[in-house]
């Protein structure tokens, strides 16, 4: 079947934010942590429609709508699911083929990047724990690294030889080429052949987001090499822009305090989540990027930066402020003593004095204002004109222009030169954003009326269906408690490790009562089985033209108390199994048995023990079994 490739949908996926996709159709208002608006799918007067910009998705709690920035175009503008990515694929300049055949070559090869890949990790880690990883492993004890954190962050050590990795790949049945594929050896100069990339270095993983190793760092331990740090390529599974260092293991601590902490080494990284600021994570040693960005607008709106105090420090400091404005973050910028390292101060003073570094935060604009003033003169009308031309370029990016009238204030109070100034400003700020003065980010979202257009195809007339008997409160009730335990569970599968075990030898899947969540739960089952990771982003990929599957995963709960509720509902489900397990044999036993039936001395009959009927069809296995 012919689809667009999986990374071009990604990277579109990427590079749009459900809450500005949705907010161009919905008049949206900050509720929490997310979003609030009047569903477009139904009447409402009291809004039930929820976005979620940390999951980027939506969810209508009236209607049952629900999902990601595709899903809500599919729905709303009567579009399929390649017409949809092409639209925004084309809204941010992104180049999608013809759809073309799945590429069973291209499959295998990164599928050969990940078995290097993993291969090569293992190696890694098991030379730093030999004889060859002394060396190595003194200078991390040094560095602060204990045996455990060194495990926790599958630390490594990359040993002198030429082809020491080469050569254990080969003997492991890996060959030279998937080594090549994922940037772990490269061609000989003369003659035929590999070496190692990596030699005499302390080995650092690099995962992508949903925590999937991509390539590795390493740091020298040869005082002689001018490479202190070196990054391993791009490949076809990694792509610098796309990557946060450390992004996997933040993730949570990032959800929960509400804040990103970004910074610009791996070790500093590490240092910081082995004491306490597991908010931390770090670029990928080149220019901060929009995708970058996008992945920290997901998780929060609030980044602080921690950056040297040198000039360069400053300078990349800076950088990265205008692309963090881009998303509408709020930004804060801390600057390091001069000639001081965050594993230095964490390891000589502790984690109060980055604390005290990090509560002197400026705002992201104090920040830029004071570099400018060091920059220019301001006391000439030169120097002021290119501190506001400077200046005027960030404020162009804020989104809110409440907060745009606020800036303007503040930077003509303190650059400006009499009362004049700030309707200077003003103007020039309306040039830069367009006429309307709104920028191309910011156009009014008015309410679109779903009657436009022929959103749905008109079918014959037929016959009605003969119509079930309403239920009764009672089994209402049963109902709708049965469908909160069957997405209980779902969700403690999705979003908590610990009770993935619990949940799939708790039940099975022929005892979900919605398709949907039957299709949902054999997706992770199969996950779990092959070892293969399991989270929001692929099962949102796995099922991006289910469109049932997808609100279904756009309203699993994710809470603090979902270990206590998974718990409670494995124990309501056992005990109605066994409710119902005695209603049928309570109704077995007063109808009487059937003529190939035989009672029992305690009133069951031949074949319902637990060890009956071992070899027929209706062979109930039980859960953990090999058999299950």
């Amino acid at each position: 079947m012919a689809r667009i490739p999986e990374h071009i949908i990604e990277q579109v996926r990427e590079a749009h934010d459900v809450v500005d996709v949705v907010g161009q159709s919905v008049v949206l208002k900050k509720a929490g942590a997310g979003y609030k608006g009047l569903c477009p799918f139904h009447d409402e007067k009291t809004p039930s429609f929820t976005v979620s910009p940390t999951r980027q998705t939506f969810k209508c709690f009236g209607c049952g709508k629900g999902g990601n920035v595709f899903t809500f175009l599919t729905e709303t503008q009567g579009l399929n699911f390649p017409e949809a990515v092409r639209l925004l694929a084309e809204r941010r300049g992104i180049h999608v083929p013809a759809p073309t055949p799945s590429d069973p070559e291209q499959d295998s090869r990164i599928e050969g990047i990940r078995r290097a890949l993993s291969f090569a990790h293992r190696f890694f880690v098991e030379t730093l724990q030999g004889p060859d990883g002394s060396e190595a492993r003194r200078y991390l004890h040094e560095r602060g690294y204990d045996d455990e954190a060194i495990t926790r962050f599958g630390l490594g050590y990359a040993p002198a030889a030429w082809d020491r990795l080469l050569q254990a790949a080969q003997r492991g049945g890996v060959p030279a080429r998937a080594l090549d594929d994922a940037g772990l050896v490269l061609p000989k100069r003369e003659g035929q052949g590999f070496y190692d990339r990596f030699r005499h270095r302390v080995i650092f993983p690099i995962a992508d987001p949903q925590g999937r190793l991509v390539t590795f760092a390493g740091r020298t331990l040869d005082p002689e090499e001018n490479a202190k740090y070196l990054n391993g390529p791009e490949t076809a599974v990694f792509k610098k822009a796309n990557v946060l260092y450390g992004m996997h293991k933040a993730r949570e601590s990032i959800r929960r305090s509400g804040e990103a902490l970004l910074m610009e080494g791996y070790t500093d990284v590490l240092m910081c989540h082995l004491n306490g600021f597991e908010r931390a994570v770090a670029g990928m040693g080149t220019a901060f990027t929009e995708r970058q960005a996008s992945l920290l607008r997901r998780l929060t709106d609030r980044v602080v930066l921690l950056y040297d105090g040198d000039s360069a420090g400053q300078v990349a400091a800076e950088r990265a402020l205008d692309v963090l404005l881009a998303q509408d973050l709020e930004v804060r910028v801390a600057l390091l003593p001069a000639e001081r390292d965050v594993d230095e101060i964490l390891l000589e003073e502790g984690p109060e004095a980055l604390d005290a570094i990090l509560a002197d935060a400026r705002e992201l604009f104090e920040f830029k204002l004071g570099l400018l003033a060091g920059r220019h003169d301001l006391s000439t009308p030169r120097g002021r004109s290119k501190a506001i031309e400077a200046i005027l370029g960030s404020v162009a990016k804020v989104k809110s222009p409440i907060e745009r009238d606020q800036l303007i204030r503040l930077v003509a109070e303190r650059l400006g030169r009499g009362p004049e100034t700030e309707s200077v400003l003003r103007s020039e700020l309306a040039r830069l954003l367009g006429e309307d003065g709104l920028g191309p980010r910011q156009r009014p979202a008015t309410q679109r009326s779903l009657t436009q257009g022929p959103l749905v195809e008109e079918v014959p007339a037929q016959e009605a269906p003969v119509e079930a008997p309403p239920l009764t409160m009672h089994e209402r009730i049963q109902q709708e408690t049965r469908a909160l335990d069957e997405t209980t569970l779902l969700a403690g599968a999705l979003f908590v490790p610990s009770l993935r075990d619990t949940v799939f030898r708790a039940v099975g899947p022929e005892e979900f009562t919605a398709p949907d969540r039957g299709r949902l739960y054999n997706a992770l089952l199969a996950r779990w089985e092959q070892g293969r990771e399991i989270e929001l982003r692929g099962a949102m990929a796995e099922f991006q033209s289910d469109t049932e599957v997808i609100a279904l995963l756009a309203g699993l709960p994710e809470d603090p108390a979902l270990q206590e509720r998974v718990a409670s509902c494995v124990e309501h489900m056992e005990r109605t199994r066994m409710e119902s397990e005695r209603r049928r044999r309570r109704d077995r036993v007063l109808r009487g048995p059937a003529a190939d039936e035989t009672l029992d001395p305690d009133g069951s009959f031949y074949g319902d023990g637990p060890e009956a009927d071992t070899d027929g069809p209706n062979t109930q296995v039980e859960a953990g079994t090999e058999a299950y």
